[in-house]
């Protein structure tokens, strides 16, 4: 059998806020063809199964929370067996991200994990729909594995972005994490693996061999807008990586991974929302992105390094 996995980001862009990277994870019998998985794109909000597409897409600016999470905790259904009803549940094993760091951001605390869920969407419809969804993939030979979240909060990502000089190594380093974490969960099976391209870079040859210094990379190919390599580890069967423009809308597990990530990172968000409106009442919440992130500092001044230190709370690029 071949695995065929796909990661994206959300949250790369904002000045307030989480850098969320996620993984899904598909499995294909031997004769599954790939484009069977692939063209689960095209049902997108199907009244019947889960939907997979871009998270852009699919989001509608702020409409489609009810259609993310259905999606996002159906296939936990799927994954998991289980339906998770907190938060805590459905960031169990994130990479790099223990609890206790979690914890040092006031805004986030024990607060976010403990958010109930389903925030939008009905239990009851998302177990029907799961396994809607469960038929639908085993009609193709498909079987859902699982998806993985790798969040980088505010104090990591500036860390890391002034350490390395540049933002895209917390979302380089965040999704090698996640290609490190689909080797160890499959040892024995030939991983293909898609990423979302990172911003203007199209060339990842030298931050692979840097990530994973001990194994032969060759480059399948390099352009524009699609660049492969494969690392060839003696010990387990090979482990194909592409970076695509726009991979998000052609690719299922890559769809399915930015629905993760941005429902994640909503969750977050939320969480800070919360915190903010309860410490400073009357505040308006903010999605984190540039131009309404000043104005909500500009609002939450009064908090600035006295019971809010800047430097966790704002992101240096």
């Amino acid at each position: 059998m071949t695995v065929h996995a796909g990661i994206d980001e959300a949250g790369y862009g904002p000045t307030l806020g989480p850098l969320v990277v996620a993984s899904s994870a598909f499995r294909l019998a031997d004769g599954a063809r790939p484009t069977g998985l692939h063209r689960l794109i095209a049902l997108g909000d199907h009244p019947e199964g889960l939907p997979i597409g871009d998270s852009k897409k699919l989001y509608r600016g702020g409409a489609g929370h009810d259609c993310l999470e259905t999606s996002v905790l159906g296939h936990a259904v799927l994954g998991r067996g289980h339906l998770p009803r907190q938060v805590q549940a459905l960031l169990a094993g994130m990479l790099d991200c223990p609890d206790e760091e979690v914890a040092e951001q006031p805004w986030y605390g024990s607060g976010l994990l403990a958010l109930p869920l389903p925030r939008h969407a009905q239990a009851e419809r998302i177990l029907e729909r799961a396994e809607h969804q469960r038929a639908l993939l085993a009609r193709r030979g498909i079987g859902f594995v699982d998806f993985a979240v790798a969040p980088v909060l505010e104090p990591r990502f500036n860390r890391l972005t002034l350490e390395r000089g540049s933002k895209a190594w917390p979302l380089f380093l965040a999704a090698a994490r996640l290609i490190e974490e689909l080797m160890a969960r499959h040892p024995q099976e030939e991983l293909v693996i898609t990423v979302d391209r990172h911003g203007g870079r199209a060339y990842y040859q030298q931050m692979l061999a840097e990530r994973f210094p001990f194994v032969p990379i060759a480059v399948l190919r390099e352009s524009s807008r699609h660049s492969a390599y494969r690392l060839d580890y003696p010990e387990r069967p090979p482990v194909s990586v592409a970076f695509v423009v726009e991979a998000d809308g052609r690719f299922a597990p890559v769809a399915l991974a930015s629905l993760v990530a941005k429902t994640v990172r909503e969750l977050f968000m939320q969480s800070f929302n919360l915190w903010f409106g309860v410490a400073l009442p009357g505040v308006r919440p903010t999605a984190g992105y540039h131009g309404d992130a000043h104005r909500f500092l500009r609002d939450v001044a009064p908090l600035l390094d006295v019971s809010v230190p800047r430097a966790r709370l704002v992101r240096v690029r």
